[in-house]
């Protein structure tokens, strides 16, 4: 059987449907199975993966309507399955499922915009299920292929020992004990309202003793980053971690301690590389997307508003006067507990 799986747009949403792609080729390693990505960020997250026959990079964002058309005609005809693994409530998706033509076509129902979002183009769904993590909702689809899955698996990032190597070669020889801080997220549809304040990464940074601190992200967090490496007291304890590919970034992460971050792509790339997390939770609910194979805390508020955050093309809002109390009022001392907690379980 020739099977592709259709296109994500995060890092974290690419990462969780490893566990998966891998119960998949284990349970059938004579099928072919191509994975098209349409970012170069997760295209690189998926290279090196063995449980990956072919992977595609198409660039949607940036081709016009006539490339993106010739390219998804190209793909008729070749696969008798196709997968939008979870959560792809999206028309864009699901028309693309359709084009690509192939006899099954696998995804989900959703709870919101379901017919607006036009999951109706497949025709092997299950309705999403608001009790289950990512990472189970996208084994749950392997059913349809007859598979039972059993025990789901981590999810996983594969580096090369080179890529390990040079990971481990980042740090000077005497650190100390050394703690990623990812302060962003995602920009796109509103998601820069899941970070928990800048000032409060500045006071959580003051307020611990004793550790390196090394701050990740892309343009988006630039900002972010500037305003906490400026503002903490001792710059000898922070080192702003920039320039790197996705891989190299995940091969830094590997090597560290612990890491603290909103929810974010960089919170399951810690995940996927076995680092224990202190994630910070908001609108988003943390029963989906919470750190998956590793030890980790998570932190949020217990508001009646929250999580309120649902997957669909609309961006993400505040319903309560636009304050996203449910991180602004997550105190300093909690995340400082927090991590003081969890590192004593790991070292």
């Amino acid at each position: 059987m020739n099977i592709i799986i259709l296109p994500l747009y995060g890092i974290g949403d690419v990462l969780m449907t490893t566990p998966a792609l891998k119960i998949l080729k284990e349970r059938h390693n004579d099928w072919n199975v191509t994975c098209l990505c349409m970012f170069r960020n997760t295209y690189d997250i998926l290279n090196n993966n063995p449980h990956i026959d072919s992977l595609i990079y198409f660039p949607f964002l940036e081709s016009n309507k006539a490339e993106a058309l010739k390219f998804i005609f190209s793909l008729r005809g070749r696969f008798d399955c196709s997968i939008n693994f979870y959560p792809s409530n999206r028309r864009q998706y699901n028309i693309l499922a359709y084009l690509v033509g192939a006899r099954k076509r696998i995804g989900h129902r959703y709870l919101h915009r379901d017919l607006l979002e036009y999951n109706f183009l497949k025709n092997r769904t299950v309705v999403e299920d608001i009790r289950l993590h990512n990472v189970e909702e996208n084994v749950k689809l392997l059913e349809f292929l007859d598979i039972k899955p059993g025990n789901v698996p981590q999810m996983e990032m594969y580096l090369t020992q080179e890529e390990v190597k040079k990971g481990r070669d980042f740090f000077r020889e005497n650190a100390r004990v050394k703690i990623g801080i990812h302060a962003g997220t995602s920009a796109f549809k509103g998601h820069a309202n899941r970070r928990w304040p800048k000032e409060h990464f500045v006071e959580l940074i003051d307020s611990l003793d004793g550790y390196d601190f090394f701050l990740f992200g892309g343009k988006d967090d630039e900002e972010a980053n500037n305003f906490i490496f400026e503002n903490i007291k001792d710059k000898e304890q922070i080192f702003h971690v920039k320039g790197l590919t996705i891989r190299e970034v995940a091969a830094v992460i590997k090597g560290l301690d612990l890491f603290v971050s909103n929810d974010s792509g960089l919170m399951h790339l810690a995940a996927s590389v076995k680092v224990p997390v202190v994630a910070i939770f908001g609108p988003t609910n943390p029963d989906f997307v919470r750190p998956w194979g590793t030890q980790h805390e998570n932190i949020r508020l217990d508001l009646d508003c929250s999580p309120c955050f649902y997957y669909s093309s609309r961006p993400l809002k505040c319903k309560t006067g636009g304050t996203f109390r449910c991180l602004g009022d997550i105190s300093v001392n909690t995340v400082n507990h927090a991590i003081i907690d969890l590192i004593s379980q790991v070292l």
